[in-house]
């Protein structure tokens, strides 16, 4: 009975390893997609808060709009770092770490709801542009600072009282990252199973193992 329950954990174990090769793949593929889309993100994005608060830009000297530009090229250019930073952990992908402790429905995307730890860490990438924006006074607080009528670019942690730079508005991912995670999610649903089947048989291995050292003595 023990060969047989090894033999059926062998072959989830088997099926298990095509299935996360293929979703780390995908994420590696998510993360490339993300650096694409917040590169362009910010650039665009900064240019609707110039036209926003016309009054702040006429107000401010060459040379400071000169700064400001030069700021923003920088998060640009370092995108793929901070993109990589933020979504490259275990912690957001179960492949990395599987368990089954995480929901059925962890990575769903239903219109533009977007699974929440991951929404919550494409936000974090965008907000850094919201340092910028507040430091040239765009009635933007990044800081976890309240201010009147500024617009709160910052998560908190419940109980805590450290703040992240995090955008806060209606979002949009790209579609080839909506595309890339439906596969992602596609693959977690199957592996999920497999998992759990995997589980149970070495679950069962245990029990059966402990009676049968009761029984010998």
């Amino acid at each position: 009975m023990s060969e047989e329950i090894d033999s059926a954990i062998k072959e989830k174990e088997d099926h298990l390893v095509p299935l996360r090769s293929r979703m780390e793949e995908l994420k590696e593929q998510f993360i490339k997609e993300t650096c694409r889309f917040a590169a362009e993100w910010y650039r665009k994005t900064a240019k609707q808060y110039i036209a926003k608060y016309p009054e702040v830009t006429l107000g401010m000297s060459e040379a400071k709009i000169g700064k400001m530009k030069n700021e923003i090229n920088s998060i640009v250019k370092s995108t793929d770092m901070s993109v990589r930073d933020m979504l490259d952990t275990p912690v957001l992908w179960w492949h990395m770490n599987p368990g089954l402790q995480t929901s059925i429905t962890q990575y769903r995307q239903v219109a533009d709801k977007y699974p929440e730890a991951l929404d919550r860490a494409v936000r974090q990438v965008l907000g850094v542009l919201g340092v910028i924006l507040q430091e040239y006074k765009f009635n933007v607080t990044a800081s976890g600072n309240s201010g009147t009528y500024q617009e709160y670019w910052f998560a908190q942690a419940p109980g805590s009282k450290a703040t992240t730079p995090c955008y806060p508005h209606l979002l949009s991912w790209s579609i080839d990252m909506q595309v890339t995670l439906k596969e992602y999610n596609s693959l977690y649903i199957e592996a999920m199973a497999l998992y759990s089947e995997m589980q149970h048989l070495k679950d069962e291995k245990r029990r059966k193992e402990a009676l049968n050292r009761w029984d010998s003595i």
